[in-house]
């Protein structure tokens, strides 16, 4: 059978909304998890040179639930920092910001009252602002959550039922990114296809110091096994699923597991 190498991307028309839910659990030393979910509200307008801005908005499903200040101030000065415009390549892939000093300008609006409600506010809005304003550290910073990477991997595939070897940058929190190198099959559906890659690596001496370091945790080798579901629909264009699965051992016992999913 005839090689047919695809590189599928999304497109929106007008608004289109994803339902986001990412979960994380951790068991070095003392168990911890957590669950959250939003709503993504993604609109696209095209320019003349064939690349797209996207104006992504996030709205959280339900208040960030904490007796932890701290943690609210963070929670607020990220949430303020929505809707961001960004501009990506004809296959959804990213670019840069779509005028970023507008942005900081809308956050200082949004979040000029801030220290009427928090005590020493102001601190961290100041050095999240002087974070803001270095717009390559910023987005550098801000992509790193599962969703942004679910929403810009749009993988090649051979439709010939061959596995394509393909790669996924995963970020562990707190720790790194790591370079997942695996497959990808995909199997043609009526109106379009569905396809799955899987990857299993040992991690690099460098995330594997990190971990040592923060987590007191001692291991001969870590794994990282990553799975990822996607369903795409042909006529539209775009993905209408995506699933991620992380998980980090140390040979015998899952140390770290994030699943992350937009549909």
């Amino acid at each position: 059978m005839e090689e047919n190498r695809v590189k599928p991307f999304q497109k929106y028309s007008g608004t289109h909304v994803y339902h986001v839910e990412n979960s994380l659990e951790v068991q070095f030393g003392e168990k911890k998890g957590c669950r959250s979910s939003c709503k993504l509200n993604i609109e696209e307008t095209e320019n003349e040179d064939h690349t797209k801005n996207w104006r992504i908005e996030k709205i959280e499903d339900a208040p960030l639930p904490s007796e932890n200040s701290f943690m609210e101030i963070l929670h607020e000065l990220e949430q303020s920092s929505y809707p961001v415009e960004i501009k990506v390549d004809e296959k959804g892939q990213f670019l840069n910001a779509s005028d970023h000093p507008k942005m900081v300008e809308n956050w200082k609006q949004k979040t000029a009252g801030i220290q009427e409600k928090y005590q020493n506010a102001d601190v961290f809005r100041n050095q999240y602002l002087n974070a803001l304003e270095d717009e390559p550290l910023f987005y550098k910073n801000k992509l790193k959550e599962p969703f942004w990477n679910l929403i810009f991997y749009a993988p090649s595939y051979v439709d010939n039922g061959e596995k394509t070897h393909e790669n996924f940058m995963w970020n562990i929190k707190g720790i790194g990114v790591v370079e997942c190198a695996g497959t990808i099959l995909a199997n043609q559906r009526d109106y379009g296809f569905d396809a799955f890659f899987t990857s299993e690596i040992s991690l690099p001496d460098d995330i594997k110091e990190e971990i040592d370091k923060k987590y007191q945790h001692r291991a001969e080798q870590y794994k990282a096994t990553l799975t990822i579901q996607m369903e795409y629909n042909s006529p539209k264009r775009q993905y209408s699923k995506k699933k991620a699965d992380f998980i980090l051992s140390d040979g015998e016992k899952i140390l770290y597991r994030e699943i992350s999913s937009i549909i």
